[in-house]
């Protein structure tokens, strides 16, 4: 018995517990890869091609409520409630580019500045952001080349995800009134 209780306590910390899932994204002409935490999930190196299994039907129940969905006023009444339990976001991002050009490259860079707010907007909806840090880098040369870094660190609970679910679903089912 005091097992199945010292289990219980186990699992219902981990419930609780946020856990940090650390991603890194890394993208040059030359190399490519994606990482969560040191696992290599897609690189240049490609695996051997493997057959696809069968896809079944899709669900008649879930595609007639996803066919219902208004999702502007979802997204609406989801950035209204400022949810406290989102999950914590840490996002480090560089873009290093060059094109053929050092005048296209400063057009583009004057561009490109107006992105970093946007983004920031964008996942400010599904994220509690605790840091923000996107860097554009021009680099004046005559050749073209792009690097792109990405680390991020979402601290996630499964509490969490069973809390923001309940809510959406209520919202969802709620929309028609």
């Amino acid at each position: 018995m005091k097992l199945f209780f010292i289990v219980l306590a186990i699992i219902i910390f981990l419930l609780f517990m946020p856990i940090p899932i650390k991603i890194i994204i890394h993208y040059s002409p030359e190399d490519y890869y994606i990482k969560i935490y040191k696992l290599t999930i897609m690189s240049k190196k490609r695996p051997p091609k493997r057959d696809r299994p069968v896809v079944k039907k899709e669900r008649k129940f879930f595609s007639n409520i996803y066919k219902n969905i208004n999702y502007k006023y979802l997204l609406s009444n989801m950035y209204s409630l400022n949810l406290r339990f989102k999950p914590l976001l840490k996002l480090n991002f560089f873009f290093y580019y060059s094109l053929n050009d050092a005048a296209r490259t400063a057009i583009f860079y004057g561009a490109l500045c107006q992105v970093p707010p946007l983004i920031y907007i964008f996942l400010k909806f599904i994220f509690k952001i605790n840091k923000f840090n996107l860097r554009i880098n021009p680099i004046f040369e005559d050749k073209f080349s792009l690097r792109i870094e990405s680390s991020s660190i979402i601290f996630l609970s499964f509490a969490n995800i069973i809390y923001m679910t309940i809510i959406i679903f209520k919202k969802v089912l709620n929309q028609g009134r």
